[in-house]
């Protein structure tokens, strides 16, 4: 990789970017896929035939976490990501933004608590019905969104390896849970329908203006992140008005333009019946430590899964022993198709530095194992 230059102070870099300058957009489809590579699949094939469901020379894999703290100038956040790729020699980047980077605009305070863990919300700005009225539209390409564009647009530019790279999205309502608090969303949503329809609408115009520049500007697809699919909070009704056709509208503007969007339903007791209809070809979700397994899930569903690291557990508390096993046990469940390595969720970075070394060795075992 390159030299790194010095970054621009948030404020410099917002005042010289905010004019809508597009940039270029690097490391397009065709870009990706010419790109020699050592191994006898690329990055790009590996990833493609996984989407596919046919045979990969070995398991692909993918791996990320947040950089607490670290995250918001553009180039560091970059800096990391590439960092981490080159050491796994990852088959995809799995860009991590601050998980709150989508609603800070819209007044979201951080709570860095002495800089150590990942920011929390310091206030919500959702605090009345009449507050979702307040929410104004973005173009998706400045303010925090333009922060994360500049960082995947240095990515793609210093890129060494050719490796397809995803952009985090949150899911519309994800981000008005954000602005609001858990709990008072339920509330409002029950409450005052009519509120939460009109700011959803705002945030998901937003959202989806975001989504469609990070795929114009060489983004391989979007990492869409939903925390609201969960059985025991929104009823069924609830996630058909208020989640799904705002999700739909999102991933709707990207059809055609990506061609590795991943759908990332967070937390225990997913309501898979309600999601597995949506434009994706992968699936990520926490098979390791809420279930179901990735040799039931396969039974639901023909697109991709990611997952079979267990991120808060195994990959934590186990040994390096324990991590190979369980790799190779993944690369079982699905009879070696259709399964790309990866955490159920966000990884845990107190996972000891063999335990992450570990994934790569068993990864690069399956190589090595038959089809019996």
């Amino acid at each position: 990789m390159s030299r790194i230059r010095p970054e621009l102070s948030r404020r410099r870099f917002l005042d010289r970017m905010a004019a809508g300058a597009a940039g270029v957009a690097l490391a397009g489809a065709r870009g990706l896929a010419a790109t020699p590579a050592a191994s006898p699949m690329t990055h790009r094939q590996r990833i493609e035939n996984a989407l596919a469901r046919k045979p990969t020379d070995r398991l692909p894999f993918g791996f990320w976490w947040h950089f607490p703290n670290r995250d918001r100038a553009p180039r560091r956040l970059a800096e990391l990501a590439l960092a981490l790729q080159q050491k796994l020699d990852l088959d995809f980047i799995k860009f991590c933004p601050y998980g709150l980077y989508s609603v800070v605009d819209w007044g979201v305070t951080l709570n860095t608590r002495g800089g150590m863990l990942t920011p929390i919300q310091g206030d919500y700005p959702i605090k009345r019905p009449a507050d979702w009225h307040k929410l104004r539209p973005f173009r998706g390409t400045e303010g925090e969104y333009l922060v994360v564009l500049e960082a995947q647009r240095i990515a793609l530019a210093e890129m060494r390896d050719r490796v397809p790279l995803v952009q985090t999205i949150f899911s519309p309502l994800t981000s008005c849970l954000k602005m609001v608090g858990r709990e008072a969303l339920l509330e409002h949503v029950r409450r005052w329908p009519d509120d939460v329809h009109a700011g959803l609408r705002i945030v998901a115009d937003t959202t989806r203006r975001f989504a469609i520049e990070a795929v114009r500007r060489g983004a391989a697809g979007l990492f869409f992140a939903s925390q609201t699919t969960n059985e025991g909070y929104l009823t069924r009704d609830e996630y058909a008005a208020f989640a799904k056709p705002y999700d739909l509208a999102v991933l709707e503007g990207v059809r055609g333009r990506s061609w590795f969007d991943i759908f990332h339903l967070h937390g225990e007791k997913v309501m898979f019946d309600q999601v597995l209809d949506y434009p994706v070809p992968a699936v990520n979700y926490h098979d390791r430590e809420s279930g179901p397994p990735l040799s039931e899930m396969k039974t639901k569903t023909d697109k991709c899964l990611i997952g079979g690291i267990a991120q808060n557990t195994t990959l934590v508390n186990g040994t390096p022993q324990d991590v190979i096993a369980q790799v190779k046990d993944a690369w079982q469940q699905v009879a070696h198709l259709g399964l790309i390595l990866g955490p159920g969720c966000v990884a845990n970075r107190n996972a000891p530095e063999e335990n992450v070394l570990a994934l790569r060795k068993a990864v690069e075992e399956t190589s090595r194992v038959g089809e019996g």
